[in-house]
């Protein structure tokens, strides 16, 4: 899917996003939702914020945050769950692709299970790069292709569907290519026979 198509999808889906993602939420992530709170720090950007579901695990750590997402609706639905927590937090609608912040402004840059989505993933990459501080981490909470081959044959059958109803790839090797962006992975965590990673790196030496 293009930009586009990917906000109309997700405009759509807001309203339902989280009661559809909750049945199966607890079992195929886990507490790798609170891991991942407990990694962000700092001035902190989530990329690809959705509906917010990360939002109940920051910690008093984060000391000034901010989401991004394509799709107005999402946004809306964080917006709402910010207030309900009571957590200040900026909401901006923009593309994981075309980061409209400035070079190093954040101490931690997160997103998940967002790569398996954007239409140019190494794009975003450079762009997280971009914007995190070099001494900064960024933190990665994705699912990917399973080492274990049962599980990627059902993946790969399954993902062309998942990919013309909600634009996201089952099948794609998301830690190889932040590795390969240039950032060093200092910890990784998998859960469900090696579907869903929690990664969490350090940006490229020299951006």
């Amino acid at each position: 899917m293009n930009i586009d198509q990917l906000r109309h999808v997700y405009d759509r889906l807001a309203p339902v996003y989280d009661k559809s993602a909750g049945l199966l939420e607890n079992v195929v992530l886990g507490d790798l939702r609170q891991a991942f709170g407990d990694q962000l720090r700092g001035d902190t950007l989530e990329i690809a914020i959705g509906s917010g579901l990360n939002l109940p695990y920051y910690t008093p750590a984060v000391t000034r945050a901010a989401g991004v997402d394509l799709s107005s609706g999402m946004l809306e639905e964080a917006r709402q769950r910010a207030d309900t927590l009571g957590r200040k937090i900026e909401l901006v609608q923009m593309n994981a692709e075309q980061l409209a912040f400035p070079d190093q402004s954040f101490d931690t840059v997160a997103v998940s299970l967002a790569l398996c989505t954007v239409p140019r993933p190494s794009v975003a990459l450079d762009e997280i790069a971009r914007v995190c501080r070099p001494d900064g981490v960024a933190v990665f909470l994705e699912h990917v292709r399973s080492p274990n081959w049962p599980v990627y044959a059902f993946e790969r059958l399954w993902s062309p569907i998942q990919e013309r109803t909600m634009g996201c790839s089952l099948v794609r090797e998301s830690v190889a290519a932040i590795q390969h962006s240039g950032f060093r992975v200092m910890s990784e965590h998998s859960r469900l026979l090696g579907i869903f990673r929690l990664v969490v790196a350090t940006p490229p030496v020299g951006r």
